[in-house]
């Protein structure tokens, strides 16, 4: 029986014709470009997470900041109603604070 080489694996290109070793090169482009690619993509989808948290925080701060007006200007309403109602019934208002002061002391002391 005649010796047949065994084939070995090999990082080496084999040899062979033009037309081969240019689609050789050609693979290896692609495969370049496509890692090229994945990189892109995958820095793609970060800078788009990225923008879409900015945009909820965004969005979130924007809702806080008219919560926070809208308390305020409740607040404000409400002082100035419990000062008219101090000014337009000054006794009503003084038994009211004299019994809440009481209750609360009451409980506070147990």
């Amino acid at each position: 029986m005649p010796h047949v080489p065994r084939a070995t694996k090999s990082r080496r290109r084999p040899q062979g014709p033009a037309g081969f070793d240019a689609i050789l090169d050609e693979l290896a482009g692609l495969r370049r470009d496509s890692a090229r690619l994945m990189e892109q993509m995958k820095t793609g989808a970060i800078d788009g997470a990225s923008e879409t948290a900015q945009s909820l925080i965004s969005q979130l701060n924007e809702r806080a900041s008219e919560l926070y007006e809208n308390m305020s200007d409740r607040s404000e309403r409400s002082v100035q109603a419990i000062s008219r109602q101090v000014e337009e019934q000054p006794i009503t208002s003084l038994l009211v604070a004299f019994t809440v002061g009481m209750i609360a002391g009451r409980l506070l002391s147990r």
